[in-house]
């Protein structure tokens, strides 16, 4: 049986983020993910104790899975709730984030990040991930 968050998430994506950059992102039921901004792909898994996101082409030890632990399966309560973050990229965007929906966006706020440029006019506090479905993409 396949899960309601597993069925919400397959498609095609744009992003965009207050860092100013911007792309598509496509998630695909067979458990593979792509993104265009920086050629990334690789792998995801998911069942209610975690969400494990693998990245293609890192296979040493400073490249974990990035896990999500305790997501639930119903969406609207997976997209309303914060999160605590292990291994993977959290080492660079903070061991939180909060998910929330926004009409028809899916937000994603990475509140411990920081870009470590204090007191700079584009200084960001937290970074923030905007997420639209594209129409006809699946």
């Amino acid at each position: 049986m396949e899960k309601a968050i597993t069925a919400f998430a397959k498609g095609s994506w744009r992003f965009t983020t207050n860092a100013g950059f911007d792309g598509v992102l496509t998630i695909t039921g067979d458990g593979r993910w792509s993104e265009t901004r920086l050629g990334l792909s690789g792998r995801w898994e998911y069942d209610p104790s975690r969400l494990t996101i693998i990245m293609d082409g890192t296979d040493n030890k400073n490249a974990e899975p990035y896990v999500i632990p305790s997501v639930p399966e119903p969406t609207d309560e997976a997209l309303s709730q914060a999160y605590s973050m292990e291994g993977g990229w959290s080492q660079s965007v903070g061991d939180k984030v909060k998910a929330r929906r926004d009409k028809d966006a899916v937000v994603l706020e990475f509140e411990d990040f920081s870009d470590g440029n204090a007191g700079s006019p584009e200084h960001i506090e937290s970074l923030v991930f905007t997420l639209t479905r594209l129409k006809g993409a699946s």
